[in-house]
């Protein structure tokens, strides 16, 4: 089982506490982990010496169910499954591996596994655990430099396993031809291939095929290879070709990231595929040996790592990693770490964070940095005051902090942060403002299948008799974060104070406690009462903002016919305006301004704008600098606009909106060239978006070559794109003009990408 944790927090103490802030709601997981004797397993009464005493005194029938339960688990050897914590830019995921009827296994390491998966590949059954554990002993020969070694394995456990383990047998067939192109043997890699290419013909299983398809594009040398494959994957896209043996064979359909780098890779008539390397270690100069390593695309970063990852490897002894046949494209680096490994320390990638490939080779390092530590308030201390005082350890070559805010609710925790840039190691905050912060909605499943909103994530600080956890977060001068409070410990020389404490500076309403007995409708009237009694009531009036994002998306879950969207939008939006007349905050503003932009309000939007700018003066803006600029381009203002998207393409590393970016440096000059720059230089990394701006922007160049007056259609069809003419833009759209089919492709991509 995995337990995936987006963005930041974990912390453990006799367990282990995963919290994560970014301003969303996420999962807080309480694992059953050893905080003192981590060789204790936790629901077992075997520590790790009782597993390899069972293990050594067994028979061979029990003791290869005992590896199999006790080294490898239920889910199998895999690089993707063998370790404890698997981190990511703003990404912590857990790996929970159990022995049915036992409990969590204890901690072992990879290198006191291999000796008896060695043993499970020489002399075990040969099942679906044999490929695993032979996969992953691939890994440790070839990282300490024996790759025919590996080889040999890879084709002893191939020819052990049966007719009925083929989708293992493909799997070892594929990390085996991985080697050899490696290593340049690529007279095995081509026969393997053909092999595979045959076998997929007759029985196509679409993990082995995607996996397959990224294997071939590895190691295409020569630039004619390279074109040759690319012109047959256009030929033969959706049906399988036999392998000769002789040049990479194209099968079935192409993952579209694929396509894009080999695409790329063609047109710079580049001969060979670069590689990524590094090394892992800690600040230290402490190596990190035997982890995981991988490359993941911007289309799989949001889920969990899945076996079937086409760029994975494992550092050697020295941390070293070396990942070879990368198309170029952009990645982000994720790690596979035992829990010693972590413990204490954190990993500082921030979610924003890639690995931009193009046609040389790459180097990037990966330095784990001791955990930044708390002062107060910690260990469950009380706040009675009006104001919190938080305090923590400097950290070297600090420039400022930021502080997040954290609540526990039913299911889970959400937080966000409340103070950035902090120059000093203490802060002071009013507690009011804490109760002022909007949050998500958090809803959980009932018996019948029906959303409930979460009440705990309504009253989100407000709430005396909750529990608040709390993290910081260092930069240096260049906003590069350093490291964070938020991480791993495990050991009472590691634990540290805990960042748990109570605020009690308020007192609950009868309208709060109806609230959290879970009856909405009538706690929702109980404030409408509060707030016509006492119009300076701003918790009531709060509540009243919050309670109707509940009722939005308890309708949005479940329907209602009775509930209009419409009319609780416009009676937020009422609130709303009071709220800013009350204590106007830049979550207030930020929420009214999103109001007026999605209903065209310009008029609206920029009072209430200007005034969020005020407020927000030397924070953290919570309105999205390229949304800012799309209104600005509603408007007509074209200028300030691209001023605005020029300045969101260097904060903002996922470039979201480039394409509209690109779109006002087309109508204003008609440069081909220039755009194209553009977007090489801010790919989109969106994760929901797979649009390829720069192949786009080449094919309108290319259908230009053969129309003399395409300038003036761009500056047409692109000027009622910019300047929101929808009704002339979508009649045109209609027609499927043969002569502008580039162009309408650009412009859909643009209002698709809105």
């Amino acid at each position: 089982m995995k337990v995936t944790i987006k963005v930041k927090h974990l912390i453990l103490s006799a367990a282990v506490f995963l919290l994560l802030v970014s301003g969303s709601l996420v999962a807080l997981s309480r694992q059953s982990l050893p905080s003192q004797n981590t060789d204790q397993a936790v629901g077992s009464s075997l520590s790790k010496q009782e597993v390899f005493k069972r293990i050594r005194e067994s028979e061979d029938e029990q003791k290869w169910t005992y590896i199999r339960n006790y080294l490898i688990g239920r889910e199998g050897a895999e690089l993707t499954n063998s370790y404890d914590i698997y981190v990511g830019p703003g990404t912590s995921e857990w790996s929970s591996v159990t022995d049915e009827g036992q409990g969590q296994l204890p901690p072992i390491t990879l290198k006191e596994k291999f000796p008896y998966l060695e043993a499970y590949v020489e002399s075990g059954p040969a099942d679906f655990h044999l490929a695993g554990a032979a996969l992953l002993l691939s890994y440790y020969y070839e990282g300490a430099g024996q790759w025919k070694k590996t080889i040999e394995l890879l084709e002893r456990t191939e020819e052990r396993l049966p007719a009925s383990q083929l989708y293992a047998a493909q799997k070892v067939k594929i990390r085996m031809a991985e080697v050899a192109g490696n290593h340049g043997d690529m007279d095995i890699f081509r026969q393997i291939s053909a092999d595979l290419s045959r076998e997929l013909k007759q029985n196509p299983d679409t993990r082995i095929v995607e996996k397959f398809s990224w294997l071939q594009t590895r190691y295409l040398g020569g630039n004619e290879n390279i074109q040759q494959y690319l012109k047959a994957l256009k030929k033969w896209e959706g049906s399988p070709v036999d392998g000769s043996g002789k040049q990479p064979t194209v099968i079935l359909e192409q993952p579209p990231l694929l396509k894009q780098g080999l695409q790329k890779l063609a047109d710079s008539r580049a001969d060979r595929l670069p590689e990524v390397s590094g090394t892992l270690k800690r600040s230290d100069g402490s190596p990190v040996a035997y982890a995981g390593v991988y490359l993941r695309t911007k289309d799989s970063v949001q889920g969990s790592l899945q076996s079937d990852e086409p760029y994975q490897t494992m550092t050697n002894g020295k941390g070293e990693y070396t990942i070879k046949g990368v198309l170029p494209g952009s990645y982000q680096l994720y790690l596979g770490l035992e829990l010693d490994q972590i413990s204490g320390w954190t990993w500082p990638a921030e979610s924003n964070e890639w690995i931009r490939v193009g046609l040389q080779d790459v180097t990037r390092d990966a330095v784990l940095q001791p955990l930044l530590e708390l002062d107060f308030p910690v260990n469950q201390t009380t706040v009675r005051e009006d104001r919190i005082t938080f305090a923590w350890e400097p950290v070297p070559r600090a420039a400022y902090y930021d502080i997040y805010l954290g609540v526990q609710i039913h299911s889970g925790s959400f937080s966000q942060p409340v103070k950035t840039k902090v120059d000093t190691t203490r802060t002071t905050i009013k507690t009011e403002e804490l109760y002022h912060l909007l949050s998500g909605i958090s809803s959980y499943s009932d018996q019948d299948g029906k959303m409930v909103t979460d009440p705990l994530s309504l009253l989100g600080f407000s709430n005396p008799e909750n529990r608040f956890f709390w993290t910081v977060n260092a930069y240096d001068k260049g906003g590069h974060l350093l490291t964070r409070s938020d991480g791993y410990r495990v050991g009472n020389d590691k634990i540290g104070n805990l960042p748990f404490f109570y605020l009690k500076e308020r007192e609950l309403t009868q309208a709060d406690r109806t609230l959290l007995a879970g009856n909405l409708d009538q706690a929702m009237k109980q404030y409408e009462q509060a707030y016509k009694d006492d119009p300076a009531d701003t918790h009531s009036l709060h509540m009243l903002i919050v309670m109707i994002d509940a009722q939005i998306s308890e309708h949005r879950s479940n329907g209602s016919d009775s509930f209009n969207r419409e009319n609780a939008e416009k009676q937020q939006e009422t609130y709303l305006k009071e709220m800013v007349l009350l204590h106007p905050t830049s979550g207030y503003l930020s929420r009214l301004t999103d109001y007026y932009y999605k209903k065209k309000d310009w008029q609206a939007y920029n009072a209430y704008f200007k005034l969020y700018e005020k407020v927000a003066a030397g924070d953290s803006w919570d309105v999205d600098l390229s949304t800012h600029a799309m209104a600005m381009m509603r408007q007509g203002k074209l200028k300030e606009a691209e001023a605005l998207l020029i300045q969101s393409m260097e904060d903002d590393p996922s470039h979201r909106r480039v394409g509209q970016y690109l779109s006002l440096v087309l109508y204003r000059e008609c440069s081909f060239k220039t755009a194209k720059q553009l977007a090489g230089s801010y790919p989109n990394l969106a994760s929901n978006e797979s649009n390829d701006w720069e192949r786009m922007v080449e094919s309108m160049e290319e259908e230009a070559a053969s129309n003399a007056d395409y300038d003036k259609a761009i500056h047409k069809y692109l000027g009622w794109y910019l300047q929101d003419q929808q009704e002339l833009l979508d009649a045109w759209l209609r027609k499927r003009d043969p002569s502008y089919l580039a162009l309408r492709a650009f412009i859909q991509a643009l209002q698709n990408s809105e």
